[in-house]
């Protein structure tokens, strides 16, 4: 009976492991393969999703609360998560509320830092929707929390655009 020929990005991962001494443990065969898929569902560069919007006559405010999304931070490699608060202002169109939440999604699956996913998304959706946009994440960190201060807590970030402020209103 042959061994198993790994891919050479699973060969590299496996010997990173056996380098920090995981090879004894037997329930880390096949870790490298699991993290690998897992890091596979956050490759930048996947297309964005379709925005849909409709012609409202309406001029109000629009709040979404709530919004959970999860990332990996580009710098660690360790997830934070949390939820997302979006604001517009509709001139004349409004968002299908679904294309909010897949846009939110879409940018939270690459490395990211929070500040980032909140501005990238606040320039999506002020392209998309002509208006004010607010964007408000709060999310715990676990690069944060495993490492570095070891302290657990709530970071909120705040992107705005088109004249927003910072609790939303315009």
């Amino acid at each position: 009976m042959s061994a198993k020929v790994l891919p050479a990005h699973v060969t590299a991962f496996n010997d990173s492991l056996t380098h920090l001494g995981f090879d004894g443990d037997p329930e880390c065969v096949g870790t490298a393969s699991r993290w690998l898929s897992v890091l596979e569902a956050y490759r930048p560069g996947q297309p964005i999703p379709a925005f849909e919007t409709f012609v409202a006559p309406s001029c109000d405010e629009v709040r979404l609360r709530r919004l959970p999304f999860h990332s990996l931070c580009a710098h660690h490699l360790l997830p934070f998560f949390g939820e997302a608060e979006i604001v517009y202002g509709s001139v004349g169109r409004i968002a299908g509320l679904g294309a909010i939440a897949r846009a939110l999604q879409h940018f939270s699956r690459q490395p990211q830092l929070q500040e980032r996913l909140g501005a990238q998304l606040a320039d999506y959706l002020h392209a998309q929707l002509g208006g004010p946009v607010s964007v408000r994440l709060r999310a715990r960190q676990l690069c944060m929390e495993m490492r570095g201060a070891e302290s657990t807590g709530e970071i909120e970030t705040f992107a705005r655009r088109g004249g927003a402020t910072r609790d939303g209103a315009f």
